[in-house]
């Protein structure tokens, strides 16, 4: 049986894509990527060895009217390469992941009556699945409350699939060796990055026994290690990306990052107290949506961008990294863990194709 799969631009769409390839390929499947030439998914899903296609598209939402244009061009462009393409590949089922790259193929696919499947990492959801999830026969969710963007008979909650060690049982957090670990996404946060190299004197002075560990980004990796080594007094680990990640969220005792779809469904399954940053997007924004979430149960702040952004930054890490505090925060996240997101959606795509 063959799946395609299709989707990206960021790490958000792209990880969990990857994470369901790599379990339907476990299970005989054959799968094929298709993407952006200029996206994340052009530089991932290659080195896996997964088959990889590209597609035209383009983005509607916050964008010139002459860019729409020129994007609703590249989206025909894309549908009539997509149809081929699936004529020729003759898929059992096509399984989108997010980003306006999966609308072509997944209206390719509708259109030859091939099933369509979406993944939808967020609390909040964006324009490209809110439409597909009209032509869509199931709707996998990472958070229950994106159900109300869908049909509910279509939506199967499962939870954000991420890799495979995150389902195992984790080691409890270790809060005699504090721990801060910053995260910016798979980009860094410019905003995060400048915002701790202004208070890392601070941290020193007022946790002085803490471990920080900080993933920059390219861009910023140069500068912000060389700060860290001005001022900070505290141990410290500077890195542009962190390649094992689930590694080292079990030294952590609390994480600062942002608050994409992916990051948050980690912290989860690791039950890591966080302090979330959300990027700032005009109109629906998804990050935001996701911070809040957690912040109603329990088992984070969520501190915006904008006014007095350092000073109040600071002062949640004081608040928050107090030993009574995240212990509390801990007990929280049992009701929000899920059971493995990976098997659910892979037994429901065999029994809907009957492999």
């Amino acid at each position: 049986m063959k799946i395609i799969i299709t989707g990206g631009g960021t790490g958000g769409h792209v990880f969990p894509g990857l994470a369901v390839a790599e379990e339907l390929i476990s299970r005989k499947f054959t799968v094929l990527y298709v993407g952006t030439a200029g996206g994340l998914e052009s530089r991932l899903v290659p080195p896996k060895g997964i088959p990889f296609f590209t597609v035209r598209s383009g983005a509607f939402k916050n964008q010139s009217f002459l860019k729409r244009i020129r994007s609703f061009g590249n989206l025909l462009d894309g549908i009539r390469w997509a149809i081929s393409f699936l004529r020729k590949e003759r898929p059992a089922a096509v399984l989108g992941v997010g980003g306006y790259v999966s609308v072509p193929v997944c209206l390719a696919a509708f259109f030859l009556g091939i099933p369509i499947y979406l993944q939808e990492q967020n609390v909040s959801v964006g324009i490209a699945n809110r439409f597909l999830g009209k032509l869509a026969k199931k709707v996998f969710l990472g958070f229950d409350q994106a159900a109300a963007y869908f049909s509910k008979k279509k939506c199967i909650v499962t939870g954000n699939p991420v890799r495979k060690e995150f389902y195992v049982e984790t080691p409890k957090i270790n809060l005699k060796y504090p721990c801060l670990l910053v995260l910016g996404g798979s980009q860094g946060a410019r905003s995060i990055n400048e915002a701790m190299v202004h208070l890392v004197s601070k941290i020193s002075e007022k946790f002085p026994d803490t471990t920080i560990i900080h993933q920059t980004g390219d861009k910023d990796f140069q500068w912000v290690r060389a700060a860290y080594e001005k001022d900070c007094r505290n141990p410290f680990v500077i890195m542009p990306f962190i390649s094992d990640i689930y590694s080292t969220y079990l030294k952590a005792t609390l994480v600062l990052s942002r608050s994409g779809a992916l990051t948050v469904s980690e912290i989860v399954q690791v039950s890591r107290p966080a302090i979330f940053v959300p990027y700032p997007r005009k109109g629906q924004n998804d990050q935001t949506a996701n911070a809040y979430f957690l912040r109603e149960h329990g088992v984070a702040q969520v501190v915006e961008q904008g006014e007095e952004f350092e000073p109040r930054l600071w002062a949640a890490i004081q608040e928050t990294f107090q030993t009574e505090i995240l212990a509390e925060m801990v007990t929280k996240f049992s009701g929000l863990r899920r059971p493995d997101a990976l098997a659910s959606i892979g037994d429901q795509i065999e029994r809907d194709l009957k492999v």
